[in-house]
């Protein structure tokens, strides 16, 4: 990617984020915090300049604890900026195949297949690009002295040190680096699984961790795994590749001027750490899944995001704080910015913490219920000539969470529940988010592939955690 166009994104998004309103953002005197977001960028060809528009954004740093999860689907786990942003793009990612069903392709960036898949497609000359203001936590955030980074240290008195990704973890002091010489970046990203010396928080490079944070650990794993995940998925997720003919992915990733990076290491986090598993295992990936690999540039266009945690320490000696709030934005019609703190909107009364007020439009509960109403509207729009309406019920194999073979895009009806394809809304209420998330058989399959063969391991969370349904309420 051209500096010039990577400049342009970052003006566009941190222009975006100051014509917000003050309500989440943080204390300039005391807080810092992180700002991702994700651009649509429309070639003009070569006599235009490509016309850049910030579709999603969110900032944030916080996570919830292992303990703390709502099996509802009510609440953010995962309140990290470029998680924020990610779920911000789903929203709008809906909104736009309802515009195309709605309004006409012309009002969308998606067109319908005119195959009998009857699926979306990403119109030609439009792509994606993330942005953010901070190296991603985890593998993106070790980097400088290759041997150091990569291999465990004995262990000696211990001192607190700020990390790369922003959290303060205790190391050791063969760790620390000398006056006048670029710092190590290091992860406060736990492990999944300890090495065999024990320390969760060796910096080695390579395996998938966990976010930081204190107290009870999180489910969560890390920014740069989750963004080496969507660069096999696509940033989609399970739910819209029932919707669409192709993955979306990311074209690039830009890092703010200003930001503590390495270019080497975030390439490495996002998809060198898995070459050797490319050279063997992309061929059990199938069209229209790949291994993609985003352009990473930092632009040097002299603009800095004023909430950046490196910035220039107050003149009263204090320490930067997280903010504890977040923001999410996104370009749709309703409810299109909210403030977020412990995974709800911001602003809610005790009372009311359990019901619909306090959830955000990004929970999980909130996209299943965007998801069934964009579903069913797409099975209207076809009046019964839609491969969707046709798609192919399958059972599970005995004892064997992987599907039975079907074909792409089947809807798998849920094993030892009796029903049949969700055709239609009454259909869709009886499957619970995690049958529905299984129906995308294809995406389902793939991810299995590449959980197994080439990330290894991955947090899993408790069964329960997948049975809520869609609101009694939701209209198509």
């Amino acid at each position: 990617m051209e500096n010039n166009l990577a400049n342009r994104i970052a003006s566009e998004c941190l222009a975006k984020f100051e014509s917000l309103p003050k309500t989440g953002k943080p204390n300039e005197t005391f807080e810092w915090t992180i700002l991702s977001a994700i651009v649509l960028v429309r070639s003009k060809g070569s006599t235009e300049t490509d016309e850049i528009c910030v579709v999603a954004l969110g900032t944030g740093t916080k996570c919830l604890a292992g303990d703390e999860l709502s099996s509802r689907g009510d609440r953010v786990n995962d309140s990290h900026a470029e998680v924020l942003a990610r779920r911000a793009f789903l929203r709008y990612l809906y909104e736009q195949i309802e515009n195309a069903l709605e309004k006409g392709e012309k009002t969308s960036i998606f067109e319908r297949n005119s195959s009998e898949s009857g699926k979306f497609t990403l119109k030609d000359g439009h792509s994606f690009h993330f942005f953010t203001t901070h190296s991603p936590c985890g593998d993106a955030s070790i980097f400088g002295d290759e041997q150091e980074a990569m291999s465990p240290q004995p262990k000696k008195a211990r001192v607190e040190q700020t990390v790369a990704d922003g959290t303060i973890v205790e190391c050791s002091t063969s760790s620390r680096v000398e006056e006048n010489k670029r710092p190590v970046g290091m992860t406060g990203g736990k492990l999944l699984q300890a090495e065999e010396h024990g320390d969760l928080m060796a910096q080695t490079v390579g395996p998938v961790r966990t976010k930081p944070g204190r107290g009870a650990r999180t489910l969560s794993v890390s920014c740069s795994d989750k963004l080496a995940r969507w660069n096999v998925l696509g940033v989609q997720g399970s739910l819209l590749m029932l919707l669409l003919e192709r993955p979306i992915y990311l074209g690039s990733v830009v890092l703010c001027d200003g930001t503590d990076h390495s270019v080497a290491a975030i390439e490495r986090a996002l998809w060198g750490r898995f070459d050797r598993w490319a050279e063997i295992g992309e061929s059990l990936l199938k069209q229209p899944f790949c291994l993609y690999r985003p352009v990473v540039t930092v632009t040097n266009n002299g603009q800095k995001f004023r909430f950046r945690k490196n910035r220039q320490l107050s003149t009263d000696g204090g320490k930067y704080q997280p903010s504890p709030c977040g923001i999410v934005w996104c370009d749709v019609v309703n409810r299109c910015l909210e403030v977020e703190v412990a995974g709800r909107r911001h602003g809610v009364t005790k009372r009311k913490l359990a019901t619909p007020a306090a959830r955000l439009q990004i929970s999980k509960i909130e996209l299943f219920n965007r998801f069934a109403r964009t579903y069913c509207r797409t099975v209207a729009a076809t009046n019964g000539r839609d491969a969707l309406h046709n798609l192919v019920s399958a059972s599970k194999v005995e004892g064997n969470e992987q599907p039975g073979v079907t074909q792409p895009g089947a809807i798998v009806q849920p094993k030892g529940s009796g029903l049949p394809a969700f055709e239609g809304m009454s259909n869709i209420a009886k499957l619970s988010y995690r049958d529905a998330k299984a129906a995308s058989v294809e995406y389902a399959n793939h991810w299995d592939c590449v959980r197994d063969s080439m990330f290894g391991q991955w947090t899993v969370k408790p069964d329960s955690f997948g049975q809520f349904f869609i609101d009694a309420d939701v209209r198509v």
